[in-house]
């Protein structure tokens, strides 16, 4: 209670502002007792969708009952927005935020001011969840398409006890459009940078059958902002490639598809990865020729049987498989000109190219059932097979950081020496990965009590909601998490939430099998990374059109993998305690308002010792991780003018000051901080979209601007390799023609 009342007078000025809005806030309805949904038309008014959630249970409910912190985004809100990618949705989530990352083409992510990577956090489309290589959303996370999307459920927060592993920090559902539910459809977006996207969408509905179709190309010159310093700036040993322009061009497609007969239904996707270019390579080095191709594809047959008007039992079983083939410039043809770098033709860096197959085959049973009116259980089982294969290496020096021999000739791992033969395949005694499989079995129960009922309360709601769930891997072991969520609505305009639960991320097949590798190798003994989170919120209703609230939140992340003298290990404590408050404004699906703000305060509490080479010993007291703003939020509105045939939307998305990484390291016999460069400075972006609906039979026009002031704000760089950061695109504009049909 002490550290939440330290915390809450630091974030008074938010607090401040939370009860200004509820000050200037419209009075509410003179009856205690209105229903939130009883004014609302399903033709005029807002979405009912908004409203209602399965993600926190697996069984539909609204989001003031659901007991876990839930965001909803309607497919509405993301066309209104003109967004590109989820990237421009998800940003606008409290607690979320993404930054362009460096070595691989796609964006990392901060949840609540702790790291997930691309990795820490669940993405589900249509409940069956994303396992591309690594175990996570990986490069899709900004690819996936978003003209199918129907609805977007958000849990901030742990979700291991329903879905597992990478539930850790959030679980991200995606919910599509079926067969039916629109016209079919034939789009073309156009915008800055040459980017180019056709897509075509066939949605057919006979009775019981439903058939939807989506198939995307997206190409892109890429934005070409300057990298003025690299790591390879000022070394004595690496030649740099910096200042030059960034070279950021990609191409990819995708493929999603649902179809469902009656209670049986098929959901796919297949993604692929044309080619994408990654300004900095591996080495945190400027490049031009860093290449990614991927391929992902995943399809899921399901049968949902109702019993007896009190439940169901689903069960389905699904495939996933993807590729994994980049080409890494570790260090430019500028470095291989050198003289300690010999045989390197004209023009040629230094490259590699790891690459990998993996697949994910499984199968689940999940009963829902009322057992009485005041008790709902939720229990499933599922079943799991993980393979690596096909696992090669690619070179055109010795990239393993050992003495190599490739054809009778040893090669030391520097002065880096060219293979007579360019790129040569180097698996055989140099591969970057070991084969491996796991399997992974899991059973899981959550049961929510309607105390309201069983204890006759004169209140609106009171429900407890208890689940625990218990993953054993034949890798590593295994991993129980609990939770707990305690929901209480004395009236229907208020309510309080209170919530604890447990969440793991287990080793990936890197983390564990990773070989001849110059940075770190696996450690078949590395254990999953844990986090356990406390939160609180109170939500309000002014009226039947305006909701608020405030949570607060406390996690405690521990077991981080890191590479540590050369190897991945456990090492590591992080805490993130903070404040998300909220306000929304809706009188129908064109017509409403957002307010969001987050506070949080982070610090790597593990204590670490570091020696001097003279034997002095420092004890690291708790420090700022850096990189995350302590203050973001967002403010949006949406508007429609002459009877909905034009649609205003405009968005302020502002993130505060970044500061550095306060870590202490040994310079000599004096400590200085690891990362000296100068805080982000804080900045503002303003996006706006113009919709001209129904201008002739189906015809849709929208111009959409984002970053109008034009503001010049970089992407923080953790390592400080680069040490003025990643800049990002200026202003930058897209079109879109749609014709339904």
């Amino acid at each position: 209670m002490k550290k939440l009342i330290e915390n809450l007078k630091r974030a008074r000025f938010i607090l401040v502002s939370f009860l200004i809005l509820i000050t200037l806030s419209p009075p509410a309805s003179t009856s205690e007792e209105y229903d939130v949904f009883s004014e609302i038309s399903l033709g005029e008014l807002m979405d009912i969708e908004k409203y209602m959630v399965s993600i926190a249970t697996k069984t539909e409910m609204t989001t003031q009952e659901a007991p876990s912190i839930v965001s909803v985004i309607t497919g509405n809100e993301i066309k209104n927005r003109g967004a590109r990618n989820l990237i421009d949705v998800l940003k606008t989530v409290p607690g979320f935020n993404f930054v362009k990352a460096t070595v691989v083409p796609n964006y990392t992510s901060n949840i609540r001011g702790l790291f997930a990577g691309t990795n820490k956090f669940k993405v589900l489309i249509n409940g069956h969840g994303i396992n591309f290589y690594g175990q996570a959303a990986g490069i899709l996370i900004d690819k996936i398409p978003v003209a199918n999307i129907k609805k977007i459920e958000i849990i901030r927060g742990p979700g291991s006890a329903l879905y597992g592993t990478n539930a850790f920090f959030g679980v991200i559902s995606i919910i599509t459009k079926n067969g039916g539910d629109e016209p079919s459809k034939l789009s073309v977006e156009a915008g800055s940078y040459n980017s180019f996207k056709p897509y075509a969408e066939l949605s057919y509905q006979n009775k019981d059958f439903k058939a939807y179709l989506i198939a995307d190309y997206y190409k892109t010159d890429g934005y070409d902002g300057i990298i003025e310093s690299d790591m390879a700036t000022n070394s004595p040993f690496f030649a740099s490639h910096a200042p030059n322009k960034m070279t950021s061009q990609g191409k990819h497609a995708n493929l999603q598809t649902n179809l469902s007969y009656n209670n049986l239904y098929f959901s796919g996707l297949l993604h692929k990865t044309i080619d994408y270019a990654v300004p900095v390579g591996i080495a945190n080095a400027l490049s031009d020729r860093n290449e990614y191709q991927t391929l992902y594809a995943f399809g899921e047959l399901g049968y949902k049987l109702p019993i007896n008007d009190k439940g169901n039992v689903l069960i389905k079983a699904y495939h996933d498989y993807s590729e994994f083939e980049p080409l890494y410039e570790i260090f430019s043809y500028e470095t291989t000109a050198m003289d300690m770098h010999t045989g390197f033709p004209s023009g040629e860096g230094i490259m590699g190219s790891p690459r990998t197959k993996q697949s994910v085959t499984g199968v689940e049973i999940t009963t829902d059932y009322q057992i009485s009116s005041s008790i709902q259980l939720v229990t499933g089982l599922s079943y799991e097979y993980w393979k690596q294969f096909d696992i090669e290496s690619h070179a055109n020096h010795n990239v393993t950081g050992y003495p190599l021999e490739v054809d009778g000739i040893v090669y030391p791992p520097f002065p880096y020496q060219y293979f007579p033969n360019g790129m040569t395949d180097i698996s055989e005694n140099g591969n970057w990965l070991k084969e491996a499989d796991k399997t992974v079995m899991a059973l899981y129960g959550q049961s929510t009590f309607d105390l309201k009922k069983m204890l006759a309360l004169n209140v609106n709601n009171l429900s407890l909601t208890f689940g625990i769930r218990h993953d054993d891997y034949s890798d590593f072991g295994s991993s129980t998490n609990p939770r707990l969520g305690l929901v209480y609505a004395p009236t229907k305009k208020l309510w309080f939430k209170a919530l604890y639960g447990t969440a793991f991320r287990a080793p990936s097949f890197g983390e564990l099998y990773a070989r001849n590798n110059p940075a770190y190798v696996g450690n078949e003994n590395v254990k999953p990374e844990n986090v356990t989170t406390t939160e609180g919120m109170i939500g309000y209703n002014f009226t039947k059109n305006m909701t608020t609230n405030l949570s607060y939140f406390h996690i405690q992340v521990e077991d981080i993998i890191e590479g540590i003298d050369g190897s991945w290990n456990n090492m590591g404590k992080l805490e993130s305690n903070g404040i998300e408050a909220e306000l929304k404004i809706g009188f129908d699906k064109f017509k409403y308002a957002y307010g969001n703000f987050s506070y949080q305060e982070v610090n790597n509490i593990t204590h670490a010792k570091i020696t001097s080479k003279g034997g002095k010993i420092y004890t690291q007291g708790d420090f700022f991780p850096g990189s995350v703003p302590e203050l973001y939020g967002n403010i949006g509105m949406n508007y429609d003018f002459f009877k909905r045939q034009l649609i205003a939307n405009i968005s302020l998305n502002y993130i505060g000051k970044i500061n550095r990484n306060e870590k202490r390291k040994w310079a000599g016999e004096n400590l200085v901080l690891a990362d000296s460069r100068e805080p982000i400075t804080a900045y503002t972006l303003l996006n706006a979209s113009l919709t001209f609906k129904n201008l002739f039979r189906g015809l849709e026009i929208q111009l959409s601007g984002f970053n109008l002031f034009d503001k010049n704000y970089r992407n923080p760089q953790l390592s400080g390799a680069i040490k003025y950061d990643m800049p990002r695109a200026g202003r930058t504009f897209m079109g879109r023609i749609s014709y339904s049909f």
